[in-house]
């Protein structure tokens, strides 16, 4: 072939330059499909591509606690990549996260291979009429580089993989609310920035064994705007299910036993609270997906699976953009217009009701351990269907009714960065020294408990909450949270202290049920019983119990502090919750 027909054959293939393939082959192809790249050389591929593309750009949202970039592609046809100009399109912003959990890293591998397909090979380019793409190949990059043959024991490779946590030891998929971590705090003002319409967050499992090579979990119960749930139930999963199907890879909700290993027990769903992806994704009124590939199976099928799940998901969200886009804001209306007023569930059980489902599992069995002293379960490589109950119904367990607005005091407004970071907004009381006082019902926290055990470096608290109605002063100053918000789903999960990733249950708040003032024994002695002399249903109550509670009786203490909580002198904000509810549409003046 003459230089000048080679030459001729370059500008066909490509706009800019020659296209061999082998110059485009990722690490992980390289590798025989059996490693994934370190932290370097996958920044060093994504500088690569965007290098190369005017449609794809590289760049940052944030850095480690060890000092690391955060990465981010943005790929969009028309090459507008800032958030301002691309919620003007009309377009629809789909998220693609991987690394979450670095070991679990066969989204970074695909995702690689998707895009370099797309800007290098010219593919699915018809994907992108109605879709920007953002693709962040690795989320946790610390925990990424924390590299090791032995990080995840269940996992079938790669040859070495990351490991779970950050550098700081905390799982970001249990971090969405709270926002202790940096990475998590530079993620939130990422996500408010470009409120993606779509989001994934790519993951692969632990537990038992069966056929499916990738899995998925998304929120679609009532802690879901109707519009969003009417959309991801009845249009999204049945027709992304039957397009993975069509692709090769039978889709399958998540897969949780009943009974731990055994998938004749059942299959069980749970509601995600927004500590979680998919949790976040419904109290910020988007769908995200969580995806499960299957930890059994080689690190090549499990790429091949995202892989097929970013074409089909990409394909599916450019053709339905306009409905995607009508869902989220009929989802943001709803949330806004109808939460205030209204009863709000924030934890959720499962019921017996179910449904009979085929199950593509293998042959197993169980047999007595003498190690374990238990069952152990021994999977067979047998393909076998079960047909198996499938235990899909969510109900609340706990709610709350919702009130007109929230207002938190001057002395605990260290909490408004982490309210701000999930796009709520903040008004501000601007009041006069005789027009501050507004009715407001207040909780007391009670019999606080907390788990003994750390978790996600807190110990986590429960809390029973008694309700009342007094008058307050509150000063000009005071932060004013109104319940008017596409963001009300999330001010209710940060600001309700049942809520089970509020700041009361996660520790943020310990100090207001700590009691700081005591009382010696001789002065409670006299108090009691002057006391007792001056208070006849006093006298009453206090020997009723006397008789009637053993324990009560038995503790010289409890008896003689039965007086001093009765008594002016005991600390009358013990368990007051700090952040008071305004319950009517009061005109508050705001600045």
């Amino acid at each position: 072939m003459s230089k000048y027909l080679l030459l001729a054959l370059c500008v066909t293939l490509s706009a800019t330059s020659c296209v061999h393939a082998d110059d485009w082959l990722t690490y992980y192809e390289k590798s025989d499909y059996l490693e994934t790249p370190r932290y370097n050389q996958t920044i060093e591929y994504c500088r690569k591509l965007a290098d190369h593309s005017d449609i794809l750009t590289y760049t940052t949202f944030g850095t480690s606690p060890q000092g690391r970039s955060l990465p981010l592609l943005i790929l969009d046809k028309d090459g507008e990549f800032d958030p301002t100009g691309t919620k003007t399109s009309g377009k629809a912003i789909l998220l693609y996260q991987a690394g979450i959990h670095p070991g679990e890293i066969e989204g970074k591998d695909a995702g690689l291979m998707f895009l370099r397909d797309i800007v290098v090979h010219g593919k699915y380019m018809d994907m992108l009429d109605s879709v920007i793409i953002l693709f962040i190949p690795i989320f946790s990059v610390d925990g990424h580089e924390r590299f090791s043959a032995y990080n995840r024991i269940n996992q079938n490779g790669p040859k070495e993989m990351g490991w779970r946590v950050t550098a700081q030891n905390l799982n970001l998929n249990r971090d969405f609310l709270k926002a202790d971590t940096p990475e998590m705090r530079s993620w939130l003002k990422f996500y408010t920035r470009w409120l993606p319409d779509f989001s994934v967050d790519l993951h692969t499992t632990n537990g038992a064994d069966y056929q499916y090579v990738i899995t998925y979990a998304i929120e679609a119960n009532t802690n879901v705007a109707p519009a969003l749930a009417d959309w991801t139930t009845n249009e999204f999963i049945p027709a992304i299910t039957g397009r993975m199907e069509k692709a090769g890879f039978p889709f399958i909700r998540y897969i949780v036993p009943r009974k731990r290993h055994d998938v004749t027990s059942g299959l069980i769903t749970w509601t995600g609270s927004p500590r979680y992806s998919n949790g976040y994704g419904a109290a910020q009124n988007r769908p995200f997906m969580l995806i499960e590939t299957h930890m059994l199976k080689s690190h090549q099928q499990r790429v091949e699976s995202v892989y097929a799940l970013m074409t089909q998901l990409t394909a599916y969200v450019n053709k339905n953009a306009g409905t995607l886009k009508e869902a989220v804001r009929l989802s943001d209306q709803q949330t806004a217009t109808d939460l205030a007023g209204s009863y709000y569930p924030l934890r959720f059980q499962r019921t017996d009701d179910s449904v009979m489902i085929d199950f593509l599992g293998v042959d197993f069995h169980f047999e007595q351990s003498e190690i374990s002293g238990t069952d152990r379960v021994i999977w067979g490589t047998e393909k076998k269907t079960y047909h198996i109950p499938f235990f899909y119904n969510n109900i609340p367990s706990d709610s709350v009714l919702m009130p007109y607005a929230y207002l938190i005091p001057m002395e605990w407004q260290e909490l408004i960065p982490i309210i701000k970071l999930h796009g709520i907004k903040i008004d501000v009381l601007a009041v006069t020294a005789d027009s501050g006082t507004i009715e407001v019902e207040t909780y007391r926290l009670r019999d606080p408990k907390w788990e003994t055990d750390s978790y996600e470096g807190r110990h986590q608290l429960k809390v029973t909450v008694e309700r009342s109605v007094e008058k307050r002063y509150f000063p000009c100053g005071t932060a004013v949270i109104r319940v008017n918000q596409r963001t009300n789903r999330l001010i209710a999960h940060l600001l309700e202290p049942k809520g089970p990733d509020s700041f009361v249950s996660w520790g943020f708040m310990d100090a207001v049920t700590e009691r700081k003032e005591y009382a010696d024994s001789y002065v409670l002695e006299t108090l009691a019983r002057t006391m007792l002399a001056e208070d006849s249903a006093l006298s009453v109550e206090f020997w009723e119990k006397v008789e009637t509670d053993s324990v009560f009786a038995a503790s010289p203490r409890a008896r003689l502090y039965f007086f001093y909580e009765r008594s002016p002198y005991y600390d009358q904000n013990v368990g007051l919750y700090p952040i008071y509810r305004v319950m009517t549409p009061t005109e508050l003046h705001l600045q």
